[in-house]
């Protein structure tokens, strides 16, 4: 390096690093395989909500998710409840909410098989922890 009188110095700077362009991943179309289960996580504070009908039954899921799916696909469902066990289901999605809608995206989904272990688990959740919200198709 050489230096001036001043003791400044006439070399600049070089940034011997320069980090690689990551491109965009869109982790929802990455998915193992198309018939992947959505993973849904339930809470107290949980963006994803269970769905109950006029008579208080639970009839579906709003899944937090970016994937998009066309009405009425069949897609499988592993729920997640803190401290409980795993649920499995099977259901149809009924709504798309995209990023789009200025709200959070997501699938509205309607179970069409589930165990009757499961949707006990499901309604202990909803009277115990978190209400469900209403819908009426």
């Amino acid at each position: 390096m050489c230096s001036h009188r001043n003791g400044t110095s006439n070399v600049e700077p070089r940034n011997l690093y320069t980090p690689p362009i990551m491109p965009f991943r869109d982790q929802a179309s990455e998915r193992r395989r198309p018939d992947a289960p959505i993973e849904v996580e339930l809470g107290v504070q949980s963006v994803s909500q269970l769905y109950a009908d006029l008579s208080g039954g639970i009839v579906g899921v709003f899944a937090s998710t970016f994937l998009v799916f066309e009405r009425d696909t069949r897609v499988e469902l592993d729920i997640s409840i803190p401290g409980r066990r795993g649920i499995r289901a099977v259901g149809v999605v009924h709504f798309v909410r995209t990023s789009e809608d200025e709200q959070l995206p997501g699938l509205g989904i309607a179970f069409t098989e589930m165990s009757d272990d499961d949707r006990a688990v499901l309604m202990d959740f909803a009277t115990r922890v978190r209400a469900p919200m209403f819908y009426d198709e």
